[in-house]
């Protein structure tokens, strides 16, 4: 072990210290299994409190969610030119364009009423949970790989800020989070389903949203961005179910 390593202070070449990767890669079997249930949870009170369950709209949104992430890619051509402190910046401007244009052909085309939006939301944010769970589980096994072409991954993380933010992550902070995320995306998807000319309103707000988190998580601010998140999901999603029901 390097002295680097031992003290838990930065090494030179800019990787994580050992001591630092070896408690985020005992953190995340448990971190996971509960960021896992919440998906579980909100799926239960949406059909007991609200609409049951669609099966076929949640796959719909999840479908849209997966549309949007591809409609992102091309972006990734441009990032691999930027310096890495920017491309955090640029993926999180274009997120909130390519989603929402995205969310607003699903409420156009593919559901319709209020349980059909409902769960389209929730199919949305559940496949973006079950990303976060399959992206956890290949960083855990980047975090203990000795190899050159782990470390340069690694540092790509730490230069978008990533790994700063799972460090100062613990499992209920993940779960709080997801449910906050999960909330915005429902109450996007009902306020578009309700009048589509809100894309206006949730386009720009979905960037700034991201653009905001960004650069919390480089200051290393992630409880205020946990709190920013959780508030403004909530007050999405109640605004949706406040337009639907009024």
């Amino acid at each position: 072990m390097s002295r680097w390593e031992a003290s838990g202070t930065a090494p030179p070449d800019g990787d994580l210290p050992l001591a630092v990767r070896q408690r985020l890669h005992g953190q995340v079997p448990f971190a996971l299994p509960v960021i896992a249930i919440v998906p579980v949870v909100i799926a239960v009170v949406l059909a007991a409190t609200l609409a049951p369950a669609r099966a076929g709209a949640a796959a719909l949104g999840a479908a849209g969610w997966l549309a949007a992430m591809a409609l992102r890619a091309p972006a990734g051509v441009f990032v691999s030119r930027m310096p890495k402190q920017d491309a955090p910046r640029f993926m999180a401007s274009i997120s909130g364009p390519a989603e929402e244009f995205v969310r607003l052909l699903l409420v156009l085309f593919g559901v319709k009423g209020f349980g059909g939006v409902l769960w389209a939301g929730f199919g949305w944010a559940t496949i973006e949970v079950v990303y976060v769970l399959v992206t956890g589980l290949a960083v855990r096994r980047l975090l203990l790989d000795p190899s050159s072409k782990a470390a340069e991954a690694r540092r790509l993380l730490l230069s978008m800020g990533w790994l700063q933010y799972v460090q100062s992550l613990v499992p209920l902070l993940g779960a709080v989070e997801r449910v906050g995320v999960s909330l915005l995306h429902i109450g996007f998807t009902l306020l578009l389903g309700w009048n589509p000319w809100l894309v206006l309103v949730t386009m720009p707000a979905h960037s700034v949203l991201n653009l905001r988190a960004v650069r919390l998580i480089e200051r290393r601010s992630v409880i205020l961005m946990e709190t920013i998140v959780v508030v403004v999901g909530a007050a999405a999603f109640a605004l949706g179910l406040l337009a639907w029901h009024r």
